[in-house]
Order: C-alpha cells, then structure tokens, then sequence
C-alpha cells in the first residue's frame, strides 16, 4: 500500500511540474482588439474555450471579429463549441483582402452572423481525417452527420460538408474561388472583385 501512495506522489509531482512549465504557445487562438473589431490569428483547440465569453467581457463594444491568419484546429469539437459562441454573441466575421483561413477556422468564420469576405481573401476547406484515412475511405462517416447539422444551425447548406470532402484530402486544401463562396452562402455579401 506504501508503494501505491508513492507512485500516486510521483505523478502529482510530475504534473505540477510540467503545469508549471508549459509555456503559452503563440500560434494558438488570440485576438488583438482595435475599436469595434477583434483581429483573429492562431490555430484552436481546447484551450480555446472561453475566448469568446472573455472577448465579450473585456471588450464589449467588439461587434466584428476579423480573421487574419488562422490555419484550423487542433481539437474539433471544441471548435464547435467555440463557434457556437461566435454565434450566440451575435457577432460578425470578416475577412481582409490578406485574410488566410482554412480547415476548422471555415466553420468558426460561418459562425459569423453577417459574414464578409474581401476579394484576395483565401478560405481553405479539405476533408477531414486521420489514422490514415480521409472521410471519403470512411465505411461510415461519423463527423458527417455532426458536421451537416452545424452547418444547417448556421445557415448553410449541409452539402458543404460533403463539397469540403470531395474538394481535397486530409493532407491537401482547396481554396475556394470567389464563385464557390458565392454558391456555398460563405460570405453573406457577394465577394466583389471588380
């Protein structure tokens, strides 16, 4: 019994010490605030949740989140969570003619109650994946029918989920052309790239 309270010891240790040691990494969600408008950079995972509430609570005259540069997530059914708060705050996305996002940043952007999208601006969708497989090998795609639902609470067609998963592989992106954000309802202003 001494060795089991040992052991239990150790590890606690183990994990204080390395909750004491992880550093922030600086490629994960955070938004620089300018007026009325939050600048978004960073991937997300779990240590996303709450950014949004905390956004809200620092910053209350924030009505448009403006995505820079966001590659995805690390963890996808927080970033489910997260856009869902996106959209329960009511706030709009947008993005500059210099915008880059792609993978799980889509589905936070389609959280936008009003979405904008400059012409430039790159929107990267893929299918999803893992363990060797992309969604198209899967026997039984079981992100499709989580997927298709969130889409349709947001607003969008459901078959975007099957378009971003013909569209490219796990391993690939296919940026959609101004077109495809006007056919799929991205962006609920047309893109104009006269």
């Amino acid at each position: 019994m001494r060795w089991d309270w040992l052991a239990l010891g150790g590890v606690i240790v183990v994990l204080f010490i390395a909750l004491l040691t992880q550093r922030p990494n600086p490629d994960l969600l955070r938004f620089e605030v300018e007026g009325e408008r939050a600048y978004g950079y960073g991937f997300t995972d779990g240590r996303s949740q709450g950014v949004v509430d905390r956004l809200r609570r620092d910053h209350p005259d924030v009505d448009t989140l403006v995505f820079v540069d966001m590659p995805g997530t690390r963890d996808v059914t927080s970033n489910y969570r997260l856009a869902r708060d996106i959209r329960r705050a009511g706030l709009n996305t947008e993005l500059r003619p210099d915008s880059r996002i792609a993978s799980g940043a889509v589905d936070l952007f389609l959280a936008g109650t009003e979405r904008i999208v400059a012409c430039g601006a790159m929107v990267g969708v893929h299918a999803w994946g893992g363990a060797g497989f992309d969604a198209q090998d899967a026997v039984w795609d079981t992100h499709r029918r989580h997927s298709r639902g969130f889409l349709s609470d947001m607003g969008i067609d459901p078959d975007f989920y099957d378009f971003r998963t013909q569209a490219a592989g796990t391993d690939e992106m296919h940026w959609l052309s101004a077109d495809e954000i006007e056919r799929w309802r991205v962006a609920t202003a047309p893109v104009d790239c006269r």
